[in-house]
């Protein structure tokens, strides 16, 4: 009986980690698309930055420690350069438009 009990609460661990890497590297795709699209000055959209760090602790408290951790960082390093982005701070990269003319 205490066997299928291991079996059950193993299966459980397994599926959290699995649901964390897959926040977590959903979380770097959103982060890692952000900056490449602030730099090519197409969007700039602070959210994407943020949904990752959120993520990010979500994959991190569902097991994923590195993964998750590596997603806050580059979450947060996502939203401060969409923001130097949004701002004209980086060299070659424009700030988008609001459409006035």
């Amino acid at each position: 009986m205490s066997g299928s009990v291991s079996k059950g609460e193993e299966r459980e661990d397994a599926l959290k980690l699995l649901l964390g890497r897959i926040c977590c590297v959903v979380g770097l795709l959103f982060g890692t698309g952000g900056i490449v699209f602030a730099i090519l000055g197409t969007s700039v959209n602070l959210s994407a930055g943020a949904v990752e760090i959120a993520l990010g602790i979500l994959g991190y408290f569902l097991g994923a420690r590195r993964l998750g951790a590596a997603s806050v960082v580059l979450g947060t390093a996502a939203v401060f350069v969409m923001a130097a982005a949004s701002t004209g701070l980086i060299p070659g990269a424009a700030p988008p438009g609001h459409g006035y003319n």
